[in-house]
């Protein structure tokens, strides 16, 4: 079932669509978790004949909805466009809005996010996977996290969700703390840099320093216990997963490299590593390292 996820990421993109095939019957999801109401999707194949495997989608960080798109300008779809062919293979799935976006913005306010952290999340994907794993409609649980949700993913399968497979896409295996600097460094001039080394070392004990504008929302007080936990992570916690894991990287990935895949393989040697040709953080074909072929 894992390889046959493979063969669908892999497949020649077509036309970004935008409305569910004749294959795939769509129905609202609803979940509580702590107290907190979770919104998604479910999709199953039409022509269904007993349980099915169900695909649980945990999308990347940022206020990105169950489908990969956001506010921010972010409109690929590919989480809908993930579903809809996974339901054409005979393959269901569940994609939902994380707590405090889009559909899960409920009374998320700036109280609640500055006492969130990502094992709040991972919990949110652990009370879903039980949801599905109690469903009589489904036959097992796979986690498929994208970026942030690949870091998510690792921890709720650690923290006992009942899955029988992780698949981790343009997930770190580095610490946080790298990968970010990384990502800066390819954006901002060596004195930018220092300035934001330094002034990431004071935010993290809990000053407030001062800032330029274009790196000011690193730096959000609400913020800063989440940021904590993400530089906290320790994507090495793969190892110890007892579950088949496939890792997919795009070697034209700008935010998430090569390095954070191999990384991840070290950690767990028992995982398939297979990296695709021309293809971006949100697994689009680019024809170039042009960041703006990452949307």
């Amino acid at each position: 079932m894992i390889a046959l996820s493979l063969a669908l990421l892999q497949a020649p993109q077509q036309k970004a669509d935008t409305v569910p095939p004749p294959g795939a019957v769509e129905s609202p999801f609803v979940a509580t978790a702590s107290g907190f109401t979770l919104f998604g999707t479910v999709t199953v194949p039409r022509d269904a004949k007993g349980p099915v495997p169900v695909l649980l989608l945990v999308a990347g960080s940022g206020p990105t909805d169950r489908n990969a798109n956001s506010p921010a300008g972010v409109k690929s779809n590919v989480y809908a466009q993930l579903a809809w062919r996974l339901a054409e293979q005979g393959i269901a799935s569940l994609r939902y809005d994380k707590r405090g976006i889009a559909a899960s913005r409920g009374g998320f306010d700036s109280s609640m996010m500055a006492h969130t952290t990502m094992q709040v999340y991972a919990n949110d994907v652990h009370v879903l996977a039980d949801s599905l794993h109690a469903d009589h409609r489904f036959s097992k649980v796979i986690l498929v996290g994208h970026s942030e949700g690949s870091a998510l993913s690792i921890m709720a399968a650690n923290d006992g969700a009942p899955v029988a497979g992780v698949i981790s896409l343009a997930g770190m295996g580095r610490p946080f703390a790298s990968v970010l600097r990384g990502q800066l460094a390819q954006q901002l001039d060596s004195t930018a840099l220092k300035m934001y080394d330094t002034s990431m070392t004071a935010y993290l004990a809990g000053r407030d320093p001062p800032v330029p504008a274009y790196l000011a929302a690193l730096f959000l007080p609400v913020n800063r216990e989440y940021l904590k936990s993400m530089m906290a992570f320790d994507a090495r916690g793969v190892g110890r997963l007892h579950c088949p894991v496939l890792i997919l990287q795009g070697d034209l990935d700008l935010q998430v490299t090569l390095a954070d895949a191999e990384a991840l393989h070290v950690a767990d040697p028992k995982s398939t590593l297979v990296v695709l040709a021309g293809d971006t953080h949100m697994f689009k074909i680019a024809s170039s390292r042009d960041r703006m072929a990452e949307a």
